[in-house]
């Protein structure tokens, strides 16, 4: 595998991510052997409890890596109580690949879920549905207007 095949800091990036939105395992890795690496069929596949979302048939670990990110990401709603955006132009808390790693583009604190359960999606439905504290409210504000 050459660099130009795989980008360390996007697999990183995505370990993380999925790790972060609760996941108990993370995967990549291809389907047929014997074959140049751009045709091996590269997966990537996040582990939650009861679900596994799974992309396919990339041409690199790190192209598999970047769908799987864009495919959590999409559809998820910031810790801000805004939707997720990957784009200039979208409605929403805009996140970022920066170096390795996602980011949001609002600076409201992580959610705590109490007495939830890694990986336990109704518990953080149920820490969005709570009002956000005071310092929180103002970041944004600032951000969103």
């Amino acid at each position: 595998m050459t660099a130009e095949h795989m980008n360390s800091d996007i697999i990183r990036a995505c370990a993380d991510l999925t790790d972060r939105a609760g996941a108990s395992r993370f995967e990549i890795g291809y389907l047929h052997d014997d074959v140049p690496a751009e045709e091996a069929g590269w997966y990537a596949h996040a582990q939650y409890r009861g679900t596994r979302i799974i992309v396919e048939d990339h041409r690199s670990p790190t192209a598999a890596a970047l769908a799987l990110a864009e495919r959590i990401l999409t559809g998820g709603m910031c810790r801000c109580r805004q939707p997720v955006t990957l784009s200039d132009t979208g409605e929403g808390c805009r996140w970022r690949l920066i170096g390795d790693r996602w980011e949001p583009g609002c600076d409201v604190a992580p959610l705590a879920i109490p007495g939830g359960q890694r990986g336990d999606h109704a518990a953080m439905a149920a820490a969005l549905a709570q009002p956000m504290n005071r310092a929180d409210r103002r970041r944004q504000q600032r951000r969103h207007g």
